[in-house]
């Protein structure tokens, strides 16, 4: 399988704009797994933009630094999505994007030691770079904290 050349792609689909400053991490933000995933809470985070009815939709433009929190025993035809992307937006499996039921299914054969009690989505599209970082990200780390997660499965979108 070759590789897709996400960033180059990005340059020339976009390339009317001016160019975006990917952000380059000299060090890994990412620590080590202490136990065996089966015996891990797990939390499903998606940059998908799926909420719940009884939620408000994500701002389709961009830069919406805001969460949805969605139970994990929420039924998928309670779910919508609200995202810029035609890819997200027009998706017919909602597992493709927020695998919400694959996770209630490895749980449930004891693959993953738990699903957190409920998955997080947002949407992709934020170009406010450091007010992700000291905003968004915190919030959504704390309430991880809350939890008592042990890892988290992300699904970009």
């Amino acid at each position: 399988m070759t590789p897709v050349a996400y960033i180059e792609q990005i340059r020339r689909l976009y390339s009317n704009e001016s160019p975006y400053q990917w952000t380059v991490n000299l060090t890994s933000p990412w620590a080590p797994m202490v136990k065996p995933v089966r015996d891990c809470r797990i939390a499903l985070i998606s940059s998908g933009g799926v909420y719940h009815k009884s939620q408000k939709p994500f701002n389709p433009v961009k830069n919406d630094l805001t969460f949805r929190e969605i139970p994990k025993e929420a039924h998928l035809a309670d779910l919508h999505v609200s995202h810029y992307s035609r890819n997200a937006r027009d998706v017919k499996d909602l597992n493709t994007i927020f695998p919400l039921e694959r996770f209630r299914e490895l749980e449930a054969q004891g693959r993953i030691g738990e699903l957190a009690s409920v998955a997080f989505t947002f949407m992709g599209r934020i170009f406010t770079r450091t007010r992700l970082q000291k905003e968004m990200a915190p919030h959504l780390i704390g309430r991880l904290r809350e939890l008592s997660v042990d890892a988290a499965f992300l699904v970009p979108v």
